[in-house]
């Protein structure tokens, strides 16, 4: 008999693993530069991760925040990767020496719109968009106002209302990345409890080599929501090596 994964539980013990994580980083790092280095981190999936972290290690959102416009903020970013040389319009106090070699970032494989100078500029808009509130509250003051919204679509379009980033990329920095970190962040059970419902009833996402590799093992299970989306994922990552035959 073919084993079969149960999804919802496996989706369960993903976001166990991410919780785990978030708390892990709000040990190091202060909230916003926590948050900050998890949306970095992401810009450089799946082969320029370890360089996306090192740019916003030596950029940090502390030094983001004294930037201020998003034209100032791409370019600071751009020149610490390593894609500018252009200085005119950085602070006088800006460290230049600061700085990543251009040689070190990988392009092979890698689509021209997932390139990580376009993930730079694409990220940006919210990095300037959060100045004022600061990246965790930015967040938080979004998805507390759609705590009432039933409609997943609609609350997580109004969560992730900034320019820069498409649609695809917002919903997976959404349940990646902004929701189990703001359920370890909150004490707010309304946000808690609105997080959970967003998991378990917003539909799956796009298809990735992991989820089409799933589905080529298992066509006969179909993904419902995130939460069993998450469960392919953690398995087939995770725990194939299960055995598929009892």
């Amino acid at each position: 008999m073919k084993f079969k994964p149960d999804l919802l539980w496996l989706g369960e013990k993903w976001l166990e693993s991410k919780i785990q994580r978030m708390q892990n980083l709000l040990k190091i790092a202060l909230p916003d530069e926590a948050l900050y280095r998890e949306i970095m981190l992401s810009l450089g999936y799946p082969k320029n991760k370890v360089n996306f972290l090192e740019l916003a290690l030596i950029t940090p959102y502390a030094e983001i925040k004294k930037l201020k416009e998003k034209t100032t903020i791409q370019q600071a970013l751009l020149y610490r990767a390593g894609f500018i040389d252009e200085k005119e319009g950085l602070p006088e106090n800006f460290d230049f020496s600061l700085r990543m070699d251009k040689s070190i970032w990988e392009y092979k494989g890698i689509r021209p719109a997932n390139y990580p100078e376009k993930r730079i500029k694409g990220i940006s808009p919210l990095l300037s968009e959060s100045i004022e509130k600061g990246l965790v509250n930015f967040f938080l003051e979004k998805i507390k106002s759609q705590t009432k919204n039933k409609n997943v679509k609609s609350a997580l379009k109004n969560i992730m209302n900034f320019k820069g980033i498409g649609i695809q990329r917002k919903e997976e920095m959404f349940f990646n990345i902004i929701m189990p970190f703001m359920i370890v962040f909150t004490e707010n059970r309304d946000i808690k409890k609105f997080l959970k419902y967003m998991f378990e009833n917003y539909p799956p996402l796009a298809q990735n080599k992991i989820i089409k590799s799933f589905n080529v093992q298992y066509p006969e299970i179909k993904l419902k929501n995130v939460k069993a989306y998450m469960g392919a994922i953690f398995f087939q990552s995770k725990i194939q090596h299960f055995p598929k035959d009892v």
